[in-house]
């Protein structure tokens, strides 16, 4: 039993009491007031530790406005850009937009690996490459034992951090959907997955498919669409035809219409043309209201950009 009012979870057949972190009640107290209301599940881990999950499975949400699209763009290696667009009488917005990316773990991995290998065969040249990297006065004292030490922990802040970001990303798209469904809005919540083989082998690869995984379990328990699509952000969301980069900085990757002249984000222009083939396909295989729905949706997304076209540049 958890009891909310005292933070504490227990088990009166074993005499287990356990205090909760204050956290962990508050996030246990809203997931308490959804409706439907989900089914708590108390797990015994592999490492002995306690997990309490949450099970719901709410209907998928009837295609109506107002509507809100939640367009997740994901990167092999600049990791996640976010935006919600809101679609409703008054035609659509750009509600929200976020680029998510995650820890850059070259040098952590490099100093793992140097660690190892010092600790399987220490040799002058791994000192040399390890005072390098750590500077010569840790080195002086660091024998085979505690390089072996230093390695594993290495690799276990890589995974957290990875985890973190994982949970970052779900945390977002979260709040964006339960945000719709406040003011009323369904939700639908896209996709564009990277190219498998683009992925494989890359420092990303686990992290992106546990994100993508959360996110189409964070639809099922809120209720939302979930919907995998693919999109370009190197084609111009002005007239459709293939742009050229033109110059990359930190915050973006600018790209450059030869037609039309247009000027735009990768990661946003990603983010739009995402949402113009969702609502393509659904003109021309959806049925009824749907249909109508996605004509309406398009025609929004089009008078948008015509009256912010600038909404997309960097």
């Amino acid at each position: 039993m958890v009891d909310l009012r005292k933070g504490e979870l227990r088990i009166p057949s074993y005499s287990v009491r356990v205090r909760l972190r204050a956290s962990l009640v508050r996030a246990l107290a809203e997931e308490n007031k959804l409706t439907p209301r989900p089914d708590f599940v108390l797990q015994l881990t592999s490492r002995g530790k306690l997990r309490i999950i949450a099970k719901r499975t709410p209907p998928p949400p009837q295609l109506s406005t107002p509507l809100r699209v939640v367009a997740v763009d994901e990167n092999s290696r600049h990791g996640f850009a976010l935006a919600a667009f809101d679609f409703g009488d008054r035609g659509c917005k750009l509600a929200y937009f976020e680029k998510l990316r995650p820890e850059n773990h070259g040098y952590r991995r490099q100093l793992a690996a140097a660690l190892q290998s010092y600790a399987s065969a220490p040799t002058e040249e791994g000192r040399a490459l390890l005072g390098q990297l750590l500077g010569q006065e840790p080195v002086k004292a660091l024998t085979p034992e505690r390089a072996r030490e230093h390695a594993a922990l290495a690799r276990r802040k890589e995974k957290r951090l990875n985890n973190n970001f994982v949970q970052r990303v779900t945390a977002r798209a979260r709040e964006l959907v339960r945000e719709a469904a406040k003011e009323g809005r369904a939700a639908v919540v896209l996709v564009d997955p990277i190219d498998s083989e683009t992925l494989r082998g890359t420092g990303l690869q686990g992290t992106l498919l546990r994100a993508r995984r959360a996110l189409e379990n964070l639809c099922r328990y809120e209720g939302a669409l979930f919907v995998e699509l693919r999109a370009s952000g190197r084609q111009c969301p002005r007239c459709g035809s293939w742009g050229t980069e033109v110059r990359q900085t930190r915050r973006a990757r600018v790209y450059k219409c030869r037609r039309c002249g247009a000027v735009w984000d990768r990661d946003k222009a990603a983010l739009y043309n995402l949402t113009t083939t969702y609502f393509e396909r659904l003109r021309k295989g959806g049925r009824g209201n749907e249909a109508v729905l996605a004509e309406r949706a398009l025609a929004a997304l089009r008078k948008w950009l015509s009256k912010h076209p600038n909404a997309l540049e960097y």
